[in-house]
């Protein structure tokens, strides 16, 4: 037993009250939405669409092609989790979830099912957690025909090295940007437009005030870890290297929309842009996480939003993912959202929104 593992899950255990309703969030003047229509004015003629799919996790799509970002659906449950940190206990994926979650994209996407594979040209990972990572082999090999390529950190390759093909499988971390230092993208082409993808180092805030769970890089494949609907244990998934990412939408060379993504809190200026990729083109929509945003010593994320200063602002990675997905969301474990809106993010005097797991982000004139 991993003695800091079990400290934490004891804390979660006597902390599990501080889970709120939608109902008493809403009461405490936080303000959570479904579907989102947000204005651009050089948005051109194409048609762009996100999805978030709970978790931290979105689904991208511009005109006839689509990226993935952290596609999570196998909510475990609390008590699952903890056998597995305590005892080794075994994680498998959750069939009847993923179908649910492949029902919300193709239905909110107007997708059909057998074009999905098409659609999608990447998957990417901001790091190796279970709530990250997991569902991504099975995503890979049995929703997508037309296999996509993967891009993770160095050591989210070694974890899945047995369940997706080399040939498919990229270390972001060899291209990604660190503070000024500018990196490499990934563009996927598809009629005149373009998605582009800046990975950039960023962090994790800790579980904790002293521990942060499944820290470190995997240094080998899981044991009998070789099929994508394989069990793991919850300490399989490493977090290894977080990572933030830019992702600019193209036409004619010109960035049209730019979107920032970070899904996990963490202390700035982890996970911010090179300044130069800023300085002629601001963000039109940030999205950042708020789980553990009280490790951040009340900066985050107003240090961030005055460097992004985005147009539009979404907070996501809210909820409680020891939920099942069809289950009406509550917020994650010990942490006061209520206290995030109503004091820390007041500061920052802009307006954002919060939605549900399947809303639908719709970008036009």
């Amino acid at each position: 037993m991993r003695l800091p593992a079990a400290i934490l899950f004891s804390l979660f255990v006597l902390t599990s009250c501080s889970q709120r309703s939608l109902k008493s969030l809403q009461k405490r003047n936080v303000r959570i939405t479904g579907s989102v229509v947000m204005q651009s004015s050089s948005i051109i003629n194409d048609t762009v669409k996100l999805q978030y799919l709970g978790c931290g996790g979105f689904y991208l799509q511009q005109n006839d092609q689509a990226i993935m970002i952290d596609p999570f659906f196998s909510h475990q449950s609390f008590m699952r989790i903890g056998r597995s940190i305590l005892f080794g206990g075994k994680l498998k994926p959750m069939i009847n979830q993923l179908d649910f979650g492949r029902r919300l994209v193709l239905d909110s996407m107007n997708v059909r099912k057998e074009s999905l594979g098409g659609r999608v040209k990447g998957i990417f990972s901001a790091h190796g957690h279970y709530d990250h990572l997991m569902d991504v082999p099975f995503i890979y090999n049995e929703w997508l025909a037309q296999q996509p390529e993967i891009f993770v950190n160095s050591s989210s390759t070694t974890t899945l090295r047995h369940v997706i093909p080399s040939a498919k499988l990229n270390d972001i971390e060899k291209i990604a940007a660190v503070r000024n230092q500018e990196g490499d993208s990934i563009e996927f082409h598809s009629n005149g437009s373009i998605i582009r993808v800046y990975p950039i180092f960023a962090d994790h805030n800790p579980h904790s005030r002293n521990i942060k769970l499944f820290a470190g890089s995997a240094t080998k494949p899981p044991k009998d870890f070789d099929h994508h609907r394989d069990k793991t244990r919850v300490n399989d998934w490493l977090e290894g290297q977080t990572l933030s990412f830019l992702i600019d939408l193209v036409k004619n060379d010109q960035v049209y929309y730019r979107i920032f993504m970070q899904s996990s809190s963490c202390q700035f200026p982890n996970g911010i842009p090179p300044a130069n990729l800023l300085e002629n083109r601001k963000v039109d929509l940030a999205i950042l996480g708020i789980a553990s945003y009280h490790f951040s010593q009340n900066t985050y994320p107003c240090e961030f939003l005055n460097v992004l200063q985005p147009r539009n602002l979404v907070f996501v990675h809210w909820e409680d993912f020891f939920r099942k997905v069809h289950q009406r969301p509550k917020a994650v474990k010990t942490n006061d959202i209520p206290r995030f809106f109503n004091d820390i993010f007041s500061r920052c005097k802009m307006d954002y929104q919060m939605p549900l797991p399947g809303s639908v982000i719709r970008i036009s004139r």
